[in-house]
C-alpha cells in the first residue's frame, strides 16, 4: 500500500501541513524537523504523487529548457548550475536539443508550451534576431541564458561578453606582453562585443592592435589545426606577437603547439589565452590558461528567477542580469611575483 502523508504526519505526530511544508522547501520549518521528516520519508520509501499534486495546484512541477546542441560543454555547467536550486525545490528539468536547426528549436519550445511548462528557459543564440510567435503569446514564465531577441518579454541572465576579450587582454598586458595577437573567431555578435573588449584593453594601456595579428576563424569543424596554422603563420614573419588570445580553448590549444614547434618556450617567450575554460582540453599537457564564461553561475541564477517568475505567476519583472568572466591562470601565462615582504629593522 502506497504511503501518504498523512502516515508520515501521525507517525511524527506532526500536521499534514508541516509535511508538506518540507515537502515544497520552504523555510518556516525547524532544521531538526525538516531532518526527522526527511529521514522518515527515506525509511518508508515515500515518493510524492506529482500527478495529484499538479491537479491540486495546477503546476506540472516541469521546467523547459532548449538548448541548441548537447554537446556543448557550456550546456552541461549550465544543467548543473539549474540542478542545484531545482532539485532541493522539487523540480524537473526536461531538455530538448534543436541540434542546431533553428527551425527545430522553434518546433521544441512550442512542445514544452504544449506540455504545461511551469517555465521555459531557452539557450540565447549568437545569432538571435527574432521570437516565434508562440513564445510572443505565452504567459509562461521565460528566462533567456544568453542573448535574447530585443521585442521579446522575457528574462535573461547573460555573461558580459566585452568583459571576457577586456580581462584578456589586461591579464597578457600586466604580464609584460604588448605585441599580443587574436583569434578572433566567426562574425557573430558574441565575438564582435569580445574582440572591443580586447581593443579596449589595449587603447587603455596605449597599445596600438596590429591588424596583421588579428585573424578571424571559423566556428566549429578542427578549430585546433586553425589554431595551429594562424599562430604558425604569425611567427614564420619577421615581426612577430609574443602573446595570443584565442576565441575557444581549442584554438588556443593549437595556437601553443604551434609555438613549442617553432622552439618558443611558454610562458617566458610565448604566452597563450585561451576562452571556456574546458578542462578536457586545458588541462592536457601543458596546462592553458583560459578565460572560465561561469555557466554554471548563469545556471543558478536563471533557475532562481524562473522559480521567482513562477511563483508570481508570470508577473516577475523583465530583467536582464549580466555575470563577469573569470579568469583561470595555468602554465601558458607568466605569473605575476608576489611583491617582496619587507624586512624587519635592526
Amino acid at each position: 500500500m502506497a504511503i501518504r502523508l498523512q502516515d508520515i504526519a501521525d507517525d511524527l505526530n506532526l500536521s499534514k501541513m508541516t509535511i508538506s511544508k518540507v515537502l515544497r522547501g520552504q523555510t518556516d520549518v525547524s532544521a531538526e524537523t525538516k531532518a526527522r521528516v526527511l529521514k522518515r520519508m527515506q525509511e518508508l520509501n515515500y515518493r510524492p504523487n506529482i500527478s495529484a499534486r499538479s491537479l491540486r495546484t495546477g503546476q506540472t512541477y516541469t521546467i523547459g529548457f532548449v538548448v541548441p546542441e548537447l554537446n556543448d560543454p557550456r550546456v552541461a555547467a549550465i544543467c548543473r548550475g539549474l540542478n542545484q536550486v531545482l532539485r532541493p525545490a522539487n523540480y524537473a528539468v526536461v531538455i530538448s536539443s534543436a541540434d542546431g536547426d533553428p527551425e527545430a528549436e522553434e518546433r521544441e519550445a512550442e512542445l514544452h508550451l504544449a506540455r504545461q511548462v511551469d517555465a521555459l528557459l531557452l539557450y540565447g543564440r549568437d545569432d538571435v534576431s527574432d521570437a516565434p510567435e508562440a513564445l510572443r503569446a505565452t504567459n509562461v514564465p521565460l528566462v533567456y541564458l544568453g542573448q535574447k531577441p530585443a521585442q521579446l518579454a522575457a528574462i535573461s541572465v547573460s555573461l558580459r561578453e566585452s568583459e571576457v576579450g577586456r580581462l584578456s587582454g589586461e591579464h597578457l598586458l600586466t604580464r609584460g606582453a604588448r605585441r599580443i595577437a587574436y583569434l578572433r573567431g566567426p562574425r557573430t555578435a558574441v565575438a564582435d562585443q569580445r574582440f572591443s573588449g580586447y581593443l579596449e584593453a589595449l587603447h587603455k594601456a596605449s597599445v596600438p592592435p596590429r591588424q596583421e595579428w588579428v585573424v578571424e576563424t571559423k566556428a566549429g569543424g578542427d578549430e585546433y589545426e586553425r589554431g595551429f596554422e594562424a599562430v604558425r603563420t604569425m611567427l614564420q614573419q619577421r615581426s612577430r606577437p609574443e602573446a595570443v588570445i584565442a576565441y575557444s580553448d581549442s584554438l588556443a590549444a593549437g595556437a601553443r603547439d604551434a609555438a613549442v614547434a617553432q622552439g618558443l618556450r611558454i610562458p617566458d617567450q610565448f604566452q597563450v589565452l585561451g576562452c571556456g575554460n574546458n578542462l578536457q582540453i586545458c588541462s592536457i599537457g601543458m596546462g592553458i590558461s583560459s578565460i572560465d564564461l561561469c555557466s554554471e553561475e548563469i545556471g543558478v541564477r536563471a533557475a532562481r528567477l524562473a522559480l521567482k517568475a513562477i511563483e508570481k505567476k508570470g508577473g516577475e519583472e523583465t530583467r536582464s542580469i549580466g555575470i563577469l568572466p573569470r579568469l583561470v591562470q595555468r602554465a601558458t601565462t607568466k605569473r605575476l611575483e608576489s611583491p617582496a615582504r619587507p624586512g624587519k629593522r635592526g
